[in-house]
């Protein structure tokens, strides 16, 4: 947190003209300023307190070309005047606000006049006040990323008499700013002033990243798809593999089990054969011995003599 403090007062007695190729004005100042001030804050908040008196008469007058818009501003004041000033501001990440609070007293003679028209838009004020016062004025501001928002109101008392207002409606690198203001003041006066901007340029800045994040998304959720796609067909090729692989080993064991049986039965036919061939075999031994008994018998006719 720093604080500072400075007071200061000046004499201004100037006289001057100027000029170049697209623009002229002149001016003259007769014044004295003196001020006092105060402040204190870091990089996310800060207060200020000035107070101001002045005194005496200026005027001044500018006219000219900027680019393409044609300008005429001039000024005018005889008055003394002393202002009590606060402002404060805070900043966070995406937004700031700010804030001006004015307290004065016046007395003496004004007016102003301010016309802007070209390609930029077009912006009018005008004022003219006379007599004495007293009032607050404030202000504050929004910033967003997208753009700003400022309100102002005030209020005086005091045998002032002035009429005063202005509109602007602009588009400067991309921000469009839209705003009107108006002040009836005879003996209390009441003004409110509204001013909106907003930044194209940010807004397209936003529809680009949020294009590209589309677009990543997109990509991120289209690799997904593949990358699901290609592991599906992965499992698929294991699964039909695995499947074929069983199809192969239950093939292969009936072919083994119907070996099996086929040498089993083939193994029982010829166990069978060889008990027919073992029974013939026997049966035509007793019928080999059976006609050798016989030959050999009494019974045999061959025997008899």
């Amino acid at each position: 947190m720093k604080t500072k403090k400075h007071a200061r007062m000046k004499q201004n007695q100037t006289a001057e003209t100027h000029s170049d190729e697209t623009s002229g004005g002149a001016s003259i100042d007769n014044t004295t300023t003196a001020s006092a001030g105060v402040s204190t804050g870091d990089e996310n908040a800060s207060i200020g307190i000035e107070a101001s008196a002045k005194t005496g008469t200026e005027a001044s007058v500018d006219g000219g070309l900027d680019g393409n818009n044609v300008y005429v501003e001039a000024n005018y004041s005889d008055t003394t005047e002393v202002h009590v000033t606060i402002e404060g501001q805070a900043n966070a990440e995406g937004f700031g606000v700010n804030g001006t609070v004015d307290a004065y007293a016046k007395t003496g003679n004004e007016a102003s006049l301010e016309v802007r028209a070209g390609d930029e838009g077009v912006v009018a004020n005008g004022s003219v006040s006379a007599g004495s016062s007293v009032g607050v004025d404030g202000e504050g501001t929004l910033d967003l990323r997208e753009g700003s928002v400022t309100a102002g109101a005030g209020v005086s008392v005091g045998e002032q008499v002035g009429v005063g207002g202005g509109g602007e409606a602009t588009f400067v690198d991309g921000v469009a700013t839209v705003g009107v203001s108006g002040e009836v003041a005879v003996l209390l006066g009441v003004d409110v002033d509204l001013s909106v901007s907003v930044d194209t340029n940010q807004i397209a800045e936003d529809a680009r990243l949020a294009a590209e994040q589309s677009e990543r998304a997109a990509a991120e959720a289209q690799a997904l798809s593949e990358a699901t796609q290609r592991e599906t067909e992965r499992l698929a090729k294991i699964a039909q593999e695995e499947t074929e692989r069983k199809a192969r080993e239950a093939q292969e064991e009936l072919d083994r089990q119907a070996r099996a049986a086929q040498e089993e039965l083939d193994r029982q036919a010829r166990a069978a054969q060889d008990e027919l061939d073992r029974q013939a075999r026997d049966a035509q031994d007793a019928l080999n011995r059976a006609a050798e008994d016989a030959k050999k018998s009494k019974w045999n006719p061959k025997n008899w003599f």
